[in-house]
């Protein structure tokens, strides 16, 4: 189902998580949800823009598991939400070693 970023917003505080646009504070704890601006497409009949479809990437940053990113999915899958695939990115910060699971989700601005 086609979402509007709004909506996106929403869906992803019912995963119960905190979500952040961008870059969270150096005080969130894990898991935490941050969002970011990717691309735009746009969707053109008789050259006018009818669809504005912009891209996010949403990435569930924790010390923990795959199981961290569930209730983000299980709420997208309640929803209808059409996401890619999860990708799990291993880095360290402050010797800790931290996984983000990554996501995309394109949206349609009304």
């Amino acid at each position: 189902m086609p979402v509007t970023f709004e909506q996106l917003r929403i869906m992803m505080k019912e995963s119960g998580m905190p979500v952040y646009r961008d870059d969270a504070p150096t005080t969130a704890e894990y898991p935490y949800i941050v969002y970011e601006f990717v691309n735009e497409q746009y969707k053109r009949s008789s050259n006018k823009v009818i669809l504005d479809l912009p891209l996010y990437q949403i990435a569930v940053i924790t010390d923990g598991t795959e199981l961290d990113y569930k209730p983000l999915k299980e709420v997208f899958n309640q929803y209808g939400v059409e996401y890619s695939q999860f990708d799990g990115i291993p880095y360290d910060e402050n010797d800790a070693t931290i996984t983000q699971f990554i996501t995309m989700v394109r949206c349609v601005n009304e």
